[in-house]
């Protein structure tokens, strides 16, 4: 149901002649990264901005640069959205050509109120994607050791077996574009982390039954399981761990200091807790963190060190200052290259390798997404504007997406720009999703208070909160994938009892149960939540699963 995720830090850069695809390292280390615009905005989801009213009214200025277009147009908007939200922390930057205007808001860890700022370290899910695919096809482009992305991985991950017998019809290329006809993972066992350096290569042996289910290259079929098998063939090409690899071809390169795929790398003083349920908390003990899906998604940086990885991407501007890392332009070549449609526009038109290309407003887009138990990310370039932005959250509630295209908006206000696609809110139009102040009077008077609590928010006209399923999936999702549906249940209970008809909510109630080993009750529910609506994929999947336990 995953959302389209102490060992000692490896030291020193790559060695001569082996520095990977980029050009030229970024600054020096120990300095401060002069590019970088920043400024620390601490609010709690129940402060005041103290400037929302005079926010939108205010007329920005498009002559005014970077920095006072966002100041003025995006900074008044985020500040209302975390005021007027259940929130507990983001950090957003934008960059055009080589300026970058970056900010925290809200909280680390809403236990402690440390707050957000631009150097805060976040767990970026899927959004590690990229990185793996980057190291992947600059190997391919180099050349040394030879690797061929039409070749059957079998050739370096001789471990990778199908009960179908088709596992040499499964290659880097059609792993990068989600086009290899895997099934993708059920169960990340964030319960159970695998810290051992052959976490990657047990986890391609644990796959050993699992069959094709489309015809390879023939459609696009997202599968997180796809990029762990990359993870083991990059460590296999480059002779050490995944993770050792990927600082050696990628991360250290760029002087991406703090970033890291090992958790245990992640300075304490700079990480970000995860927080799930509502009303907010961090579900103390669990983390989605195992290396047997680091590839997929355990990577973890901060909006500054990530801005350093988009100017990377993009060509130099005009008098540049030459102090950036550039990628090769052989391999971006072919990274953003379309291989197959997604259908899922504005970003999601069609995936190239590792990167989704798509459209906004008039202008091509790269990107991606990310999302995992008490984490969201969202980032996006538009290389031929050499503009874009990256969102990253510790919560699943945020609107990474529409931060994103209002950040857009923002950073591109001088350039012709066409309609806004269909489906995207301004964030001023977004109401406060029920969920919110209905769980906390779950919290703290019970059920049945909380039923006349929702019943009384949902007569108010004009409505002015957010009534849909959406909002408690968001605050349910993340305690059942990290096995602890305990966090959750009596807002699950909630939801079934205000929602009787609702085939999600009966979803997540089925699977809550699954977590708990609960399976007569899961079928229970899945087969309420299939009977429901017969097209929720979801639900049918998880009752599958739980048929076959059964047998």
């Amino acid at each position: 149901m995953r959302g389209h995720g102490c060992r000692t830090r490896p030291v020193g850069l790559p060695a001569r002649g082996r520095a990977g695809p980029f050009r030229r390292y970024v600054g020096q280390p120990g300095q401060p990264d002069r590019h970088v615009l920043s400024a620390v905005c601490p609010i709690g989801k129940n402060q005041e901005s103290g400037i929302r009213t005079s926010a939108y009214s205010r007329t920005m200025d498009v002559g005014a640069g970077l920095q006072g277009r966002v100041e003025q147009g995006l900074w008044p908007l985020v500040e209302s959205y975390v005021g007027s939200h259940d929130v507990a922390g983001l950090a957003v930057a934008v960059v055009r050509d080589e300026e970058v205007v970056a900010r925290g808001f809200g909280v680390r860890d809403v236990g402690t109120g440390t707050p957000v700022t631009p150097e805060t370290m976040f767990h970026l899910a899927s959004v590690s994607k990229p990185f793996v695919a980057t190291a992947i096809v600059s190997a391919a482009v180099r050349g040394e050791p030879v690797l061929d992305l039409d070749a059957p991985i079998t050739e370096w991950v001789p471990e990778f077996t199908l009960a179908d017998g088709r596992e040499r019809e499964v290659t880097a290329r059609r792993l990068l574009s989600h086009s290899s006809g895997l099934p993708d993972v059920a169960d990340y066992g964030w319960h159970d982390p695998q810290l051992a350096d052959d976490a990657l290569s047990e986890f391609a042996r644990s796959i050993s039954d699992w069959r094709l289910q489309s015809e390879p290259g023939s459609k696009f079929s997202y599968s997180n399981a796809g990029f762990e098998l990359l993870g083991l063939l990059l460590s296999r090409v480059t002779g050490t761990t995944f993770e050792n690899a990927m600082r050696q071809q990628v991360l250290a390169p760029l002087w991406m200091r703090n970033s890291t795929f090992l958790r245990g790398d992640v300075p304490p003083d700079l990480a970000a807790a995860p927080h799930v349920g509502m009303p907010l908390a961090v579900p103390e003990g669990s983390y989605p963190y195992t290396r047997r899906h680091a590839p997929s998604s355990t990577l973890h940086s901060s909006v500054v060190e990530l801005c350093r990885w988009m100017v990377a991407y993009f060509e130099p501007a005009e008098g540049s200052d030459g102090q950036w890392a550039r990628l090769d332009a052989a391999v971006r070549g072919q990274l953003w290259q379309p291989v197959i449609p997604v259908g899922n526009p504005p970003w999601m038109g069609e995936i190239g390798l590792g990167w989704f290309v798509g459209d906004y407003r008039g202008h091509q887009t790269v990107s991606h997404a990310g999302s995992d138990p008490g984490f969201g990310s969202r980032f996006v370039m538009v290389p031929e504007l050499r503009t874009g932005v990256v969102v990253l959250a510790n919560s699943n509630n945020i609107p990474a997406s529409d931060i994103a295209a209002a950040a857009l908006d923002v950073a591109l206000a001088d350039v012709p720009l066409s309609a806004k696609p269909d489906g995207m809110v301004d964030l001023r139009a977004m109401p406060r999703s029920v969920v919110g102040p209905v769980a906390e009077v779950l919290a703290a008077s019970g059920p049945e208070a909380a039923k006349a609590e929702f019943r009384r928010l949902a007569a108010v006209d004009p409505a002015e909160f957010d009534l849909d399923d959406e909002g408690f999936a968001d605050a349910t999702w993340g305690a059942i994938e990290l096995h602890r549906p305990s966090l959750v249940w009596p807002l699950l209970r909630l939801w079934t009892e205000l929602r009787p008809d609702s085939s999600e909510a009966w979803t997540m109630t089925g699977w809550a149960h699954q977590m708990d080993g609960q399976h007569d009750l899961a079928r229970t529910a899945l087969r309420r939540a299939v009977d429901l609506n017969p097209d929720n994929d979801d639900a049918t999947e998880l009752l599958a699963a739980e048929l076959k336990v059964g047998q």
